[in-house]
């Protein structure tokens, strides 16, 4: 019995301490639903036409929401983002878009990706990560 109580407060400490983080929620939605302004872009590339995934952060507004670079990630700066929009809509059918919010619900950017791919939205530290992991690959590409 004992036991059962010190696991069920490590849990609680766990979960107050996990609150004090920055932490992300994401909503699926309409690409066409993204607003067409300037966001901090990532693209990851990989060796397939479809694996295809874009990263939009909004700037200076104190969360970074990030992919860390690899081989197939490219940072490709600040840009608008309907040319990217665009583009994945013409080049991956099979798709997601997450519009990746804190825990007070500010959006802090959107993410489309391929459905391909999976991937894993955390957080890490006071920035907001994205992992994306190719199948064909057997691993994360991209992580913190």
């Amino acid at each position: 019995m004992n036991r059962t109580i010190l696991l069920a407060a490590v849990i609680g400490v766990f979960l107050i301490v996990g609150g004090c983080q920055t932490y992300q929620a994401y909503t699926f939605l309409d690409p066409s639903s993204i607003p067409d302004q300037t966001y901090e872009v990532t693209v990851y590339e990989g060796p397939m036409a479809r694996s295809y995934a874009v990263l939009f952060d909004i700037p200076d507004d104190g969360v970074e929401v990030l992919m860390e670079h690899t081989s197939f990630v490219e940072k490709a700066g600040l840009d608008f983002s309907g040319k990217y929009v665009d583009e994945f809509q013409t080049r991956v059918k099979g798709q997601r878009t997450l519009r990746i919010s804190d825990r007070e619900g500010t959006v802090r950017g959107y993410f489309m990706v391929s459905n391909l791919l999976n991937y894993r939205i955390q957080p890490f530290g006071e920035r907001i990560m994205v992992s994306v992991e190719d199948p064909y690959y057997g691993y994360l590409r991209s992580t913190p």
